[in-house]
């Protein structure tokens, strides 16, 4: 039997896995500053889960999913302590992912207490990307450079479709997203403790590159792009009924099982309704939409 037929599943030592949604915004953040549409209009007035920061994931307490503008925010909203972080993997090098800002605060000029080592794992075009940014803070900076990663106190794994890095509990397998073809834009699954996590965001489409890949696993949770609703789709990224099509597809591949949770992030306002409109409608369809603060226990 081909090893690339065989579902991959993960032994570990550590108990369950804890998922946090930091963000489940676009890139405009929700509600936009210059919009009064039902959707916006709602959030700033009813508060809840339609205040969307931007999109970024914490798994237990050590690995974070794109180091966005907000996670400071969602840091203090939540109690949770970044110093724990041990691995950042970033899916590209957009300014709504990734706050150059946030990086440079970890060089002793800027005084961080606790400050340990992180891996951050990207594909080399994200890597020069975010490099691009970093220079815009410190124009000197060279995330290629060894001196500059000892005085960041990190270090850089480059990836790419179908490679996989142990980091400590975890396996890590990169797949292509298309969503920026110049950076080599990645999305991610996550092994530990027996469960698969497919962090799916900023996703142009699955290509049959990525679907080869993926048919390596059993996902015991699947997140996917949902920037868009129906009837709307501005590029880039996916809308209701691609999402619908992939898990259609996930089911017939076998990517996913029957208590598979799926659930949507990356929420903008266009085409899309208030949450708890949107996510009794979704769940016709056999997913959720997620909303800022979620917690799921595996």
């Amino acid at each position: 039997m081909k090893i690339e037929n065989l579902k991959f599943k993960v032994e570990s030592m550590w108990g369950y896995m804890r998922i946090m949604f930091l963000g489940t915004s676009a890139a405009t953040s929700c509600p936009l500053v210059f919009c009064n549409c039902t959707v916006c209009k709602n959030g700033r007035t009813k508060k809840g889960k339609d205040i969307r920061k931007r999109s970024s994931l914490l798994i237990n307490e050590d690995l974070l999913i794109d180091l966005g503008p907000d996670v400071p925010t969602s840091s203090s909203m939540y109690n949770i302590d970044l110093t724990k972080v041990k691995y950042i993997l970033q899916t590209h090098g957009h300014s709504d992912h990734f706050d150059a800002g946030h990086l440079i605060t970890r060089l002793q000029e800027y005084a961080p207490e606790n400050v340990e080592n992180i891996s951050l794992l990207a594909s080399k075009g994200t890597i020069k990307s975010l490099n691009r940014r970093l220079k815009a803070e410190e124009p000197d900076a060279n995330l290629f450079d060894e001196d500059w990663q000892r005085r960041l106190s990190m270090d850089i794994r480059y990836m790419d479709n179908g490679d996989c890095i142990k980091l400590g509990r975890y396996f890590i397998t990169a797949v292509e997203s298309l969503h920026d073809i110049s950076e080599n834009s990645l999305i991610y699954v996550v092994n530990s403790n027996e469960k698969s996590i497919l962090y799916g965001t900023d996703l142009l489409r699955l290509s049959d590159r990525a679907w080869d890949t993926l048919k390596r696993f059993e996902l015991d949770v699947v997140i996917l792009d949902h920037t868009y609703g129906e009837g709307f789709n501005a590029g880039g990224h996916l809308d209701s009924g691609q999402v619908i099509d992939i898990i259609t597809k996930m089911k017939i591949e076998k990517i996913i099982h029957e208590n598979s949770m799926i659930y949507a992030t990356h929420i903008s306002h266009e085409g899309n309704d208030i949450h708890e409109v949107m996510d009794k409608l979704v769940n016709k369809n056999g997913y959720h939409i997620a909303y800022d603060g979620l917690e799921l226990n595996l």
